[in-house]
């Protein structure tokens, strides 16, 4: 390769040099925060463009090879438990509460109404606010009276595999039911609702 090719070559590799450079300036690890009415004052971008420069050696002789070595820290993950992460743990202990000897997908059916609720108009909008309302004194959800099982169960491997299957897979048998019960001596849910179907012990409705 002659002269003139090399040098074309090596600016090249200088230019993208420079480019990586700079970007890694602009957007490090370290954030820069200023307190109201305080100046921030980056880092100079000159700095690493000249590290990158000089870590780039001009060929020489027959060598017609360009190396051009950045080193670019990886970037650190960061994890929050966040709302998702609370919200998941909050129904995967509904669906212990009210359904720890129902399978799978008995367990999944009851995280469903609890998401069908949230989506719902007239009902709360969040998962805990769903899962503790009360109305007129009366829990929506009978595991959540005072002394229920609410208070004293944790989830299962079960039931957060019937999270996954609703979340990640996006499995939906539930028709839209906003209510489940298990059969008792009262008829509420027979006379105000509409019957959808029976799985494991529970039955299922949605508003007429």
């Amino acid at each position: 390769m002659d002269t003139r090719k090399r040098r074309q070559l090596l600016h090249s590799a200088k230019l993208a040099a420079i480019t990586v450079a700079a970007v890694y300036t602009f957007i490090g690890i370290r954030p820069f925060i200023a307190d109201a009415g305080e100046e921030m004052e980056p880092e100079p971008v000159v700095d690493a463009v000249a590290v990158a420069i000089a870590d780039i050696q001009e060929p020489s002789g027959s060598d017609t090879s360009v190396g051009a070595k950045i080193l670019v820290p990886e970037p650190q993950a960061t994890q929050s438990p966040g709302r998702d992460a609370e919200d998941s743990y909050l129904l995967a202990k509904l669906a212990m509460a009210e359904a720890e000897g129902e399978d799978t997908e008995g367990k999944a059916l009851v995280i469903l109404v609890a998401l069908n609720r949230v989506r719902s108009e007239g009902f709360p909008d969040t998962v805990e606010d769903v899962i503790l309302e009360e109305h007129n004194g009366v829990c929506q959800f009978s595991v959540t009276q005072e002394g229920g099982r609410w208070y004293t169960v944790e989830p299962d491997e079960d039931c957060y595999k019937a999270l996954e299957m609703v979340t990640q897979e996006n499995w939906d048998e539930s028709e839209g039911a906003l209510y489940f019960e298990s059969r008792s001596d009262s008829t509420w849910h027979q006379n105000n609702l509409q019957f959808l179907f029976k799985h494991g012990k529970h039955y299922f409705y949605k508003e007429g």
